[in-house]
């Protein structure tokens, strides 16, 4: 009784999401095919203990401010964030370009660090969020510096999901995408996840030479300039992750383990 009471506690706050950032009971009841009365229970329980909030006036819940707590926590806990943004932050100084660091996980992007542009700052927090591996920069350098057969089952079967017309699609296509990477040290994207944006990324190497983490510079197409400014970027990248692998144990003269 009690494992279920968890699990159904963290089904709960599963629920939430960018889109759906408040809830009433009917919609988590909805969503979870639970009983009203069970899912105010639940809910009853998790405000009382700060997971929780409910706005009196509406009725609607939101997360409360423990699951920051625990966030932050979270975060502080990834040696490699404490060891990027120090790059994340001169990226955008020299660039003024947002820059980003993401990890590979559970088949996503995952992004553990975000930094601003200064004259174009995000009114959202972009930690936290994901986004699929064969349409983005990150994405791509992560896949490319994987051992073929990982990279196949991440992709998972053909045709890939298609974000705008210029996503790469089949399987091959993508693979002879990640030889060209491999070859450059680093990925591009344009407008591949949504359209009027490009970025490029770089992987980040551990002590063991195996792939840990990718750093990005992201922005507008009228920001990037790829045509333009791409060999500048991308030089840039190349040498901040250089340097958050060697802060990882990667040895300068190592190879990347294929």
């Amino acid at each position: 009784m009690l494992t279920q009471s968890v699990t159904r506690a963290l089904a709960i706050l599963s629920c939430f999401s960018d889109s759906e950032p408040e809830l009433r009971v009917i919609d988590f009841s909805k969503k979870l095919s639970l009983t009203q009365s069970n899912v105010s229970r639940l809910l009853t329980t998790m405000v009382s203990i700060g997971y929780v909030v409910r706005n009196d006036q509406t009725g609607y819940y939101s997360l409360g401010p423990e699951i920051v707590t625990l966030g932050g926590i979270a975060l502080n806990h990834y040696e490699i964030r404490k060891q990027a943004l120090p790059e994340l932050y001169e990226i955008e100084r020299k660039t003024g370009i947002d820059a980003n660091l993401a990890i590979l996980d559970n088949g996503t992007v995952f992004y553990l660090a975000h930094v601003d542009s200064y004259d174009s700052p995000r009114m959202y927090t972009f930690v936290g969020r994901r986004n699929p591996l064969h349409c983005t920069a990150i994405g791509k350098a992560l896949l490319a510096f994987l051992p073929e057969e990982e990279a196949r089952q991440l992709l998972g079967e053909a045709p890939l999901a298609r974000y705008t017309e210029k996503t790469i699609v089949q399987i091959d296509d993508a693979f002879a995408a990640f030889e060209d990477i491999r070859k450059s040290g680093y990925a591009v994207e344009m407008e591949e996840l949504a359209l009027g944006r490009a970025c490029i990324a770089a992987p980040v190497l551990d002590r063991t030479g195996r792939v840990a983490a990718g750093i990005s510079i992201s922005g507008p197409l009228s920001k990037m300039k790829l045509n333009e400014r791409l060999d500048e970027l991308s030089a840039l990248l190349i040498e901040m992750a250089g340097r958050i692998s060697m802060k990882m144990g990667h040895a300068p003269m190592g190879t990347m383990r294929l």
